[in-house]
């Protein structure tokens, strides 16, 4: 079910991205403006778990795990024009973010994760944390951080070549759990619900493996122990890298 239900996302978003496509692509031939967009409210709606409104000026400390799941080289994907059945770098990469970001916002739900921004090329997910049962929260984000890098990545690239005979794409995903602030950042007329600290800080740099899960050291410090677990960890320039033993 899990599997099927990525795999839907995939092919919808997909679809979506054919058919805009197929509408508007000529336009990015050319450099065009990019429109702006006005918000005029002072308390916005938010997918911020536990936090389904945030008002201005209200300053709210919450804790969090925070996941970040990132593809690698989008940048260069930006500048490769490989495939004859694509225009251009940019059609790719608009067809892989879009095979991308709804699949991780899937794959990262069953586990009880919530996107809150999308990043170009990847997606922040927020889990809440109780402060009794933390041990879950980090294991959904784990789970969910392996769905991504696993489940996901493997119908996205295999939707890609099937398609638009494109190689593989590549994922990183960072974990980290602290304290954070929720508010609105923004002007008068464009608030933004964020999450501000130093979970999110550290899980988009732990994002950088090619194809891994990375996990901050204080996580490291107080991951769940689990009778017959596999999981190690190993240590690098990065961060805690999970691996299997």
């Amino acid at each position: 079910m899990k599997k099927e239900k990525i795999e839907n996302a995939i092919i919808n978003g997909l679809n979506q991205a054919e058919s805009a496509w197929n509408n508007v692509g000529f336009n990015f031939n050319k450099r065009i403006a990019a429109a702006d967009s006005v918000m005029e409210k002072y308390e916005e709606p938010s997918k911020i778990p536990g936090h389904p409104f945030v008002k201005n000026g209200i300053y709210k400390v919450d804790e969090f795990v925070a996941l970040v799941v990132d593809m690698r080289n989008s940048s260069q994907h930006l500048k490769t024009h490989i495939s004859s059945k694509l225009e251009n770098g940019f059609q790719r990469v608009f067809y892989e973010t879009s095979a991308l970001l709804p699949a991780i916002e899937v794959a990262c739900s069953v586990e009880g994760g919530a996107v809150t921004e999308y990043l170009g090329d990847g997606a922040l997910i927020l889990f809440s944390v109780n402060i009794n049962e933390r041990e879950k929260s980090i294991q959904a984000a784990y789970r969910a951080a392996k769905n991504c890098i696993e489940d996901a990545r493997e119908i996205i690239n295999r939707e890609l070549f099937k398609r638009y005979d494109l190689p593989n794409i590549s994922l990183g995903a960072g974990i980290s759990l602290s304290k954070a602030l929720v508010t609105l950042v923004g002007s008068d007329n464009n608030f933004q619900a964020k999450v501000i600290g130093e979970c999110v800080w550290e899980a988009s740099k732990l994002s950088v493996g090619v194809n891994k899960i990375y996990v901050s050291k204080y996580l490291y410090d107080i991951w769940p122990n689990s009778k017959g677990g596999s999981l190690k960890f190993k240590s690098d320039d990065i961060g805690y890298c999970v691996i299997k033993s």
